[in-house]
């Protein structure tokens, strides 16, 4: 931007100095022939009056040189070629008043008719390089105002530059300072394109920072959560070592049914971690609900409890891994914490696929189902980490006011 203000501002310069120079030196040629022609008038007009006398042809500027001459070209009297044949004089003789430029000289020729008879002409030469000097001086003062507008443009041109740059530098500055993530952005400068850059930057890091923190969260609460059942075996081992039981199949059961579950959460869970992006792709949303439930259909008959299911959306493009996590997570805390029969309904509504899974149990007064120290640590992997699966999704997941318990998942379908 520096580069093209300077150009620009130096070619329109040129583009009015080359012709103001030429106007300067015709209109500096033209005052000064004029200015002959007056002194040659003077000069007329004296011997007119008083005739060829002492002092009478004597020049104003003492470098012009000023003659009388006759009609056949010859000097009468005073200074100048002793034959003046060139046309300017030629056209004086003839009564007319004449100026112009000869060789290296400015001429000017006056007609005056003399007290003794006769016509003849004044002429009066003055050195080219007077006019050049004067119109040279002029230029001079020209080229200094030229040089001046573009000093003025080139500071004009830094300082725009450097006030674009700082906000830019600012921003390089604010967006390379990792070791301070809190640190607030630069302020807004006015400019739409670099407050966009900000906007867009600072929002870029507000993602990124979220995305930390959920993976921070994701990780402690997958770490704790697997520890869980692997603490589980090991009781439950121990304890049949310490007090054998007749059945020796029933610990290795339960053992086996523990390892199935926790290799099921570490396989699904590793395919969440390693494709960070995920592409949602379409699925029959009714079977994968209804088919997660029904997985959990014996354990809550077990417990004595009815579940019912029911979807209505149809085929949805949804990250099927992520959904299904989440209905295992709330069935799972309906069936450890809830009370009553437990209900799975999934809608479409207003292009969004809305799941509520609700259990007759009292919504907690006060408690955050969702707090990192309140997560259910029990099984599985917990209301915390469902819910950073509903975020990765797109999605919420949230529990709803009500008198009984009922979470509800919302993605775009």
């Amino acid at each position: 931007m520096l580069a093209a203000l300077l150009a620009v501002t130096t070619l329109a310069v040129l583009a009015f100095f080359v012709p103001a120079t030429i106007s300067i030196r015709n209109a500096q040629q033209r005052q000064d022939l004029l200015e002959l022609q007056r002194e040659a008038s003077v000069v007329a007009t004296r011997l007119a009056a008083n005739g060829l006398g002492e002092g009478i042809l004597q020049p104003i500027n003492p470098d012009h040189l000023i003659g009388l001459y006759g009609p056949n070209g010859q000097r009468l009297a005073g200074a100048g070629p002793p034959v003046a044949r060139d046309g300017i004089t030629q056209v004086g003789l003839t009564g007319a008043i004449a100026e112009g430029e000869l060789g290296d000289s400015l001429v000017a020729a006056v007609p005056v008719r003399l007290l003794a008879g006769g016509s003849a002409v004044v002429r009066i030469e003055a050195p080219g390089s007077e006019s050049r000097d004067r119109a040279t001086r002029s230029m001079l003062g020209l080229a200094g105002a030229a040089l001046a507008i573009i000093a003025l443009s080139g500071a004009v041109a830094i300082w725009l530059s450097r006030r674009m740059t700082r906000p830019l530098h600012e921003l390089r500055d604010w967006a390379a300072a990792d070791g301070d993530v809190g640190s607030p952005p630069p302020d807004t400068t006015g400019m739409a394109e670099i407050d966009g850059l900000r906007d867009a930057l600072v929002s870029s890091r507000d993602r990124i920072d979220e995305l930390l923190r959920r993976e921070r969260s994701f990780s402690s609460q997958v770490s704790h959560q697997l520890r869980t059942p692997v603490a589980a075996m090991r009781v439950a081992i121990e304890a049949e070592l310490e007090a054998p039981r007749a059945d020796t199949g029933t610990v290795l059961r339960e053992s086996i049914g523990q390892l199935d579950r926790l290799e099921s959460t570490i396989t699904s869970l590793l395919a969440l971690a390693r494709d960070l992006e995920r592409a949602p792709v379409e699925c029959d949303v009714d079977g994968l609900v209804t088919g997660r439930a029904r997985e959990w259909a014996a354990a809550a008959g077990l417990a004595g409890r009815a579940l019912t299911m029911s979807s209505t959306v149809g085929s949805a493009v949804v990250d099927a891994d992520a959904v299904g996590h989440i209905v295992d997570v709330l069935l799972d805390n309906a069936l450890r914490h809830g009370h009553g029969p437990i209900t799975v309904a999934a809608t479409r509504r207003d292009g969004r696929v809305i799941l509520d899974v609700a259990d007759a149990g009292p919504t907690p007064a006060s408690a955050d189902a969702f707090a990192e120290r309140g997560a259910d640590s029990t099984h599985g992997i917990g209301l915390r980490l469902a819910r950073s699966l509903a975020e990765s999704s797109r999605g919420t997941l949230s529990l709803l006011d009500g008198p009984t318990t009922t979470f509800r998942l919302s993605i775009p379908a």
